[in-house]
């Protein structure tokens, strides 16, 4: 008996992770239906102390939409010294795909682009930090900016600060909170519409991050 309501509450628990509204996130007024505000808003902490600042604004567009992902952050290291991070990120999407994003970053001083065209229906052509060019195929593959809820069904992250494809797993922690592990590990929230409204991950040994929705 024992075991058949563990086997239950896995199921329970595996039927949650993907009961967002998918009537909204797979309809053609996707992602206005979902994030009604038209943006959502976050504030940065780092070890409980606010540091930065990240933003999500959508815009509908004749074919689609265009999403606008920027952040500011600026952090004290070595005690006098400032550490300062922007970045933008502005993808556009038709028919719920991805077609093209432009990623511009200035990490403290070191400022580089990552670009994302679609070649065809199944290809994507990723220009990396390195100015090398690589090619995904397939459309299982979503960018690291966080706001769409399938971010969690995929296989495939595109690491938006380097262009780095990379392969990850997710494990459900609980009703809002899932586990992001792979090259980058990270725990993220979705609300149960399938909103993103929370982020977490341990910057180094010493320094957590968590991202604290101010708009939900």
């Amino acid at each position: 008996m024992r075991i058949f309501i563990y086997t239950l509450l896995a199921l329970i628990i595996s039927f949650n992770a993907y009961s967002f509204n998918d009537t909204c996130i797979d309809s053609i007024n996707f992602p206005f239906c979902l994030y009604d505000k038209g943006k959502q808003e976050f504030i940065i902490l780092r070890n409980e102390k606010e540091v930065g600042w990240h933003k999500v604004e959508f815009k509908k567009t004749d074919k689609g939409y265009e999403v606008k992902s920027t952040a500011y952050i600026k952090a004290r290291y070595l005690l006098l010294l400032d550490y300062i991070f922007e970045y933008s990120s502005t993808s556009i999407w038709e028919n719920n795909q991805l077609v093209q994003n432009i990623i511009d970053i200035d990490d403290d001083g070191n400022d580089y682009s990552i670009l994302i065209n679609r070649i065809d229906a199944n290809k994507l052509e990723i220009v990396n930090e390195d100015k090398e060019i690589n090619v995904h195929i397939g459309n299982n593959i979503y960018p690291s900016d966080h706001w769409h809820p399938y971010e969690i069904k995929s296989k495939y992250l595109l690491n938006t600060l380097n262009g780095e494809v990379l392969e990850i797993s997710i494990k459900q922690i609980d009703n809002s909170t899932w586990y992001v592990d792979g090259k980058v590990k990270y725990y993220i929230n979705y609300d149960e519409q399938g909103r993103w409204i929370g982020l977490k991950f341990d910057a180094d040994e010493d320094d957590i991050i968590e991202y604290i929705c101010t708009t939900c």
